[in-house]
């Protein structure tokens, strides 16, 4: 990889393949997260999922040109992750807003856009926390369905 000249920036050289995966993955995180406070259902959860992930592979795109990393590599993963958070988010905003129908649901989202801030953050100034909020994005979303599954289950015994 040949680095052109060095953006201005908090790195003084080319990025390597591990931190443009890095950055991708926290930026299309931080993208999916804001989308997903709609916290809609169906296909309109199905339109915004999409939307998510063409925001993340433009920013993940942009993201790997700065740091002078594989545009290839920072868009998909870019694309990739923003769509999983952002279908991720949106199922935990949608379960919240449900259980607490009269509370106010402005103030989850609002959480979530900073919770998002943060992780765009602490991506750019450190990488590979982008893989501890990666694991903490698939874990939630495993135990949500383990959550569904024994609820189901519950449920076919009444039959």
């Amino acid at each position: 990889m040949e680095c052109r000249v060095p953006p201005p920036s908090l790195y003084s050289a080319c990025i390597g393949l591990f931190s443009t995966i890095c950055l991708g993955t926290g930026m299309g995180i931080a993208i999916g997260m804001v989308a997903g406070t709609s916290g809609l259902k169906g296909s309109a959860r199905g339109r915004m999922t999409v939307l998510a992930a063409i925001i993340g592979l433009v920013i993940g795109y942009f993201a790997a040109s700065i740091f002078d990393g594989s545009l290839l590599v920072g868009a998909l993963f870019g694309a990739g992750f923003a769509g999983l958070a952002c279908a991720i988010v949106s199922d935990v905003k949608l379960g919240a807003s449900r259980r607490r129908a009269a509370a106010g649901g402005g103030a989850l989202g609002a959480l979530i856009v900073v919770a998002a801030i943060l992780v765009a953050l602490l991506t750019l100034l450190f990488e590979p926390l982008a893989l501890l909020f990666a694991i903490g994005l698939i874990w939630l979303a495993i135990a949500r369905s383990r959550k569904g599954d024994r609820k189901h289950a519950g449920l076919r015994v009444l039959r």
